[in-house]
C-alpha cells in the first residue's frame, strides 16, 4: 500500500511537470529558469530554439548563455542594442534575467526573451520622424535666419531711400528760399534739415552699420528722436531681430501718427529681452490688425521663439520679447 501511494506521487509529480512543460511551451516568450548552480531545470522550446539561433548548439547552463548573448555581435548575424536582440529573420527580443524564490526558499534565476518586434519597429519609426522634424527644424531655422536677413536689409534699403528723399526736400528747401520771401525760422528750419540729410549720408561709410547709433540718426534726420531706456543686447544676432522692429515703429510712427519722439524701454531678464515701444503721436481710433512690414516681422520673431502683440487701446504698444542666449525658452504670457 505504502508502495503502491509513492508510486502514485511520483506519477502525479511527473504529469504535474508535463503539464506545466506543455503550458510553458506554449508562450509566445522564450522562457528558461536555472538552478542556484546554473544548471538547466525547466525550459520551454522558444528558448531552445532562439539560444540554437544565437549559439548554434544546445542550452546546458546560465554561464553558456550569458556568453553567447556577449559575443553574438562577433559570431553570428544577430545585432545587440543594450538588452534587445535583432535576428536576422527580422525579429526582436527583448532579454530580462532575475532571481526568483520558491516557497521551499530554493532560488532559481527566470531568463526570458520577450518579442518586442512590434514596438522595436513602431520605436524606429518614431526615431526615424525625430531625425527628420529635427532636420526640418533646423532648415526652418536657417530658412528664417535667411528671411530676417532680407527683412533688414530691406529695411535699411528703405530707410536709405527716405534719407535721400529727405535731402531732396531740403534742396526744394533751398530752391523756395531763393525764389520767394520766406522767415528766418522757415529758412533755419530747411537749411537744418538740409545739413542733417547730408551729414548721415557722409557718415554712412564710417559709422558701423545697422547698429542702435546709426538707427536713432536715421530716425532724428526722418524727424523722430528716439528716447531708449535700457540696454539693448550686444549679440549681432539679437539686433538683428530687434532693429528691424524699431525701424519699422518709427515708420509707422512718422508715417501714419505724425509722431516727433520715439519711447523705447528695454527690459532684459536672465533668460528674455523685452521692448515696449510708443510714441507722443496721434493714437489709432481702432484695433491695429499687423500688416505688411509688421506682419513679416512678427513671424520673423515668432520663428526665432518670441513674440509680438499690439495694444491698440487705450494707448498704442507694441512689445516684443524674445529669448536670449541659444536654448530654446518658452516666452512666457
Amino acid at each position: 500500500m505504502r508502495v503502491g501511494n509513492l508510486a502514485g506521487r511520483i506519477r502525479s509529480k511527473r504529469q504535474l511537470r508535463i503539464a506545466v512543460k506543455e503550458a510553458l511551451d506554449t508562450l509566445p516568450s522564450a522562457v528558461c529558469y536555472f538552478t542556484s548552480k546554473g544548471t538547466v531545470k525547466l525550459c520551454n522550446t522558444a528558448m531552445y530554439d532562439l539560444f540554437r539561433k544565437i549559439a548554434q548548439c544546445d542550452l546546458q547552463s546560465l554561464a553558456e548563455l550569458n556568453h553567447a548573448l556577449e559575443g553574438c555581435d562577433r559570431t553570428t548575424g544577430i545585432m545587440r542594442e543594450e538588452n534587445v536582440f535583432l535576428f536576422p529573420d527580422g525579429r526582436a527580443w527583448q532579454y530580462s534575467a532575475d532571481t526568483v524564490k520558491t516557497a521551499d526558499g530554493e532560488s532559481y534565476t527566470e531568463a526570458i526573451f520577450s518579442d518586442v518586434t512590434e514596438l522595436y519597429e513602431k520605436q524606429q519609426e518614431l526615431k526615424k520622424q525625430s531625425r527628420e522634424l529635427k532636420k526640418m527644424y533646423r532648415e526652418l531655422k536657417i530658412l528664417s535666419g535667411n528671411i530676417m536677413e532680407m527683412t533688414r536689409e530691406q529695411e535699411i534699403l528703405n530707410l536709405k531711400s527716405r534719407l535721400h528723399d529727405q535731402m531732396n526736400m531740403g534742396v526744394a528747401a533751398i530752391r523756395q528760399i531763393l525764389r520767394q520771401n520766406t522767415t528766418s525760422e522757415e529758412n533755419a528750419a530747411a537749411v537744418m534739415q538740409f545739413r542733417r540729410a547730408i551729414q548721415v549720408l557722409q557718415e554712412e561709410n564710417t559709422y558701423p552699420q545697422d547698429d542702435v547709433a546709426e538707427f536713432i540718426r536715421d530716425a532724428e534726420v526722418s524727424g523722430i528722436q528716439v528716447n531708449l531706456v535700457g540696454d539693448l543686447p550686444k549679440e549681432e544676432e539679437m539686433l538683428h531681430l530687434l532693429l528691424p522692429v524699431m525701424r519699422e515703429a518709427c515708420v509707422n510712427a512718422a508715417r501714419h501718427g505724425d509722431a516727433t519722439t520715439l519711447y523705447i524701454l528695454a527690459e532684459q531678464t536672465e533668460d528674455y529681452i523685452t521692448l515696449r515701444i510708443t510714441n507722443d503721436g496721434r493714437q489709432p481710433k481702432g484695433e491695429i490688425t499687423p500688416r505688411g512690414g509688421l506682419a513679416d516681422l512678427s513671424k520673423v520673431i515668432f520663428g526665432a521663439g518670441g513674440r509680438m502683440e499690439i495694444q491698440s487701446q487705450p494707448d498704442f504698444v507694441l512689445t516684443v520679447t524674445l529669448p536670449l542666449g541659444n536654448q530654446e525658452k518658452e516666452v512666457p504670457e
